[in-house]
């Protein structure tokens, strides 16, 4: 049960300033001792004398915030809440914290657990009945119905929502009760309230603690440290303005409302310590905060002021419209006669009624082509080029080729993905796999009847990417797929992973751009051409450059992209189907966007109920994780295996992999399940 004494109100509100540190490991003989409190205050104070002016928390250790409330620090931060032998947490990441209460002669009962990612969760796999799990109420079933998100077909194909977010649990695990927004409640000498703090995820709580006449507040990743949040990516969420709701995928940053709610709630609170999972403890609250409002207003506006969806939906920014920091709209352009546009696809005809085409998302191309070959505006179709591999362009593909009999052309990024659907998990990918026929390098050129054609990497929209430039006397037609609409570009999903690295992503697009000198562009989604003039082309680079420094002061990386790009550590295959009493085996691929060579370690992470057994502690064992040595700014892959039990039961289940990041001084921060796979059992 949650119980313990209440606070006298006037306790409640003392303040008191912390000890510059407070490392302190329990004595076990003291803790068998009668009272606690006199032999734990006089440690605290030796330690904190020894101490001198090292501060520096050491990894495995409590930091002693007061006599009762501390901070275990471990690859999540975990509020630990002392009453006599008792702990009760705030998160548990890692089983490193039990092992320490044990070592120590203390007993967690209670875990109160900010929100479902599983790093929070990770430590809890397999507890025992006698620890009370405390959850909130709207993320209930994302921690005991788990299976439901797994086997959901809109977490696997086409996906337009990233909440709730794939670093959801493996597995169930058992839950004692929920809390919401508002309740209060006492466990030992702590009085704990919970506040609704939506933004990392859509239900998250954060845990005020009230004791020792301090109030402290166990936040999760509402924020890192001083100005700062832990990632971008988890801010993907879809809003509503007026009668227009756009989905997560097309939600920069569209959790920025709830978060910057969240955050003055919490300031409110008027608490002494702020305390998160990953930057520590936070000792100014009000600065911290506000930093963090003013550095994402002003991420928000340089992303709106190059943003292509000011031309799909110009009635989600009317706050922005003629602001002097927008840059402005393109001139459109009239299309030449000999093209066609049909849903996404753009259809080049030849002179003698041939037909080249670009994408083919639905049945309607097919139907369109049927018409034109049936009227005589053409008699073949010739050929296909994918320019990348979401499903408005790829779905009706495999019936395309078919029904044609023409061959496929894609560049080596997307033929990767299209042709290997189940070996990826990104943002609205289709289950179609495609046979593509020609794969062209980066500038391969080719002709097509009286048209010359050149094949580009265009990693713009998404990573994976390809942009055709189609020459016919003075006219020199870009196909940039959907990386460019008259207003600006297509970056409004950071999950399609669009770089800012010098030369990659959106940057190389618009030197490729300036250096071609298209007098047309095409977008799949919008039926008139348009043109950017060099000026315009360097106002947006301009603009990335300076979205770059604003992401290195919001997010604590050595490098933004990690922060931002969420696939940086990702299986190969993501999912594939296996037998009980199979090895599965999987290419664990880092891309390291540091600007050195760098040792990550990785290791997998079977199923609890696969292993009945707990994985050893991250800090105790990364030294035996599998190494990847990558070099800068490019993938290298490791292969792992993960046996299958013969009882596995059949259907989905989820392998997770853990991340070694060799940027700490003393350690390597660890990142517990950042990335899984899914192990199909026939």
């Amino acid at each position: 049960m949650l119980a313990g004494r209440e606070f006298p109100e006037d306790e409640r509100m003392k303040s008191a300033e912390i000890p510059d540190v407070r490392h302190h490991r329990f004595s076990r003989r003291g803790l068998l001792q009668g009272s606690l409190a006199a032999p734990l205050l006089l440690a605290i104070r030796q330690s904190v004398a020894l101490a001198g002016a090292d501060s520096s928390p050491r990894p495995g250790t409590v930091q002693w915030l007061t006599d009762h409330l501390g901070v275990f620090w471990g690859p999540i931060h975990v509020g630990v809440l002392r009453n006599g032998h008792e702990l009760a947490l705030f998160d548990c990441g890692d089983r490193e914290v039990f092992d320490w209460a044990g070592q120590e002669g203390l007993k967690i009962s209670t875990v109160f657990v900010t929100h479902h990612h599983r790093e929070q969760a990770r430590g809890l796999e397999g507890h025992s009945a006698e620890v009370q799990v405390v959850v909130p109420e709207d993320e209930l079933k994302l921690f005991t119905e788990v299976t439901s998100y797994w086997t959901a077909p809109g977490t696997r194909w086409h996906i337009y929502n990233q909440h709730p977010h794939h670093w959801t649990l493996p597995e169930p695990i058992a839950v004692t009760r929920t809390v919401r927004d508002g309740e209060s409640l006492t466990w030992g000498p702590g009085r704990i309230t919970v506040v609704a703090t939506p933004g990392h995820t859509d239900g998250a709580v954060s845990y005020c603690v009230e004791v020792d006449g301090r109030r402290i507040v166990f936040c999760g990743d509402l924020l890192s440290g001083p100005g700062q949040l832990p990632d971008l990516f988890s801010l993907q969420k879809g809003f509503q303005r007026g009668q227009r709701r756009i989905s997560d995928y097309h939600g920069y940053l569209g959790a920025r409302e709830w978060l910057e709610a969240s955050l003055r709630r919490v300031l409110e609170l008027k608490p002494d310590l702020l305390v998160t999972s990953h930057g520590g403890i936070i000792t100014r609250p009000h600065e911290a905060i506000t930093s963090v409002l003013d550095r994402l207003e002003t991420l928000y506006r340089n992303y709106v002021s190059t943003s292509a969806l000011r031309h799909y939906f110009p009635e989600l920014f009317t706050e922005f419209a003629g602001q002097p920091d927008q840059l402005p709209f393109q001139e459109t352009l009239e299309v030449p006669p000999y093209l066609r546009h049909v849903g996404t696809s753009w259809i080049l005809i030849s002179e003698d009624g041939a037909a080249f085409v670009m994408d083919c998302g639905n049945r309607r191309v097919i139907e369109a082509l049927e018409s034109l070959l049936s009227r005589g505006t053409i008699k073949r179709v010739e050929g296909l080029w994918i320019t990348h591999y979401h499903d408005d362009h790829v779905d009706a593909v495999p019936e395309f080729l078919q029904k044609f009999g023409c061959p496929c052309y894609a560049v080596p990024s997307v033929a990767g993905v299209v042709t290997r659907p189940l070996a990826w998990r990104l943002p609205c990918i289709s289950p179609a796999q495609v046979k593509v026929d020609h794969v062209l390098a980066d500038g391969t050129t080719f002709s097509w009847r009286e048209f010359r054609l050149t094949a580009f990497e265009f990693p713009g929209q998404t990573l994976y990417h390809g942009a055709l430039l189609v020459e016919s006397g003075s006219d020199r037609l870009l196909f940039v797929g959907d990386s460019f609409t008259p207003s600006g570009i297509d970056d409004y999903c950071i999950q399609n992973r669009n770089f800012l690295h010098d030369g990659m992503g959106f940057q190389r697009c618009l030197e490729l751009v300036m250096k071609l000198r298209p007098t047309h562009m095409f977008n799949c989604h919008v039926d008139r051409a348009f043109r950017f003039t060099p000026d315009f082309c360097e106002a947006i680079i301009g603009r990335l450059k300076e979205r770059r420094q604003l992401l290195a002061r919001l997010l604590p990386w050595p490098d933004s992209h990690f922060g931002m790009d969420e696939f940086w550590l990702r299986s190969d295959p993501y999912e594939q189907t296996v037998k009980a009493g199979d090895l599965a085996a999987f290419k664990v691929v880092v891309f390291n966007h540091l600007d050195k060579e760098a040792e990550f370690r990785v290791r997998a992470v079977p199923p609890f109920s696969w292993r009945k057994s707990r994985v050893p502690a991250a800090r105790r064992s990364w030294k035996e994780w599998a190494p990847v040595l990558a070099g800068l700014q490019t993938e290298t892959a490791v292969t792992l295996t993960v046996g299958v039990p013969r009882k596995a039961m059949p259907g989905r289940h989820v392998v997770t992999f853990d991340v070694a990041c060799p940027w700490e001084d003393s350690a390597p921060r660890f990142l517990l399940g950042f990335a899984e796979a899914v192990l199909v059992v026939e």
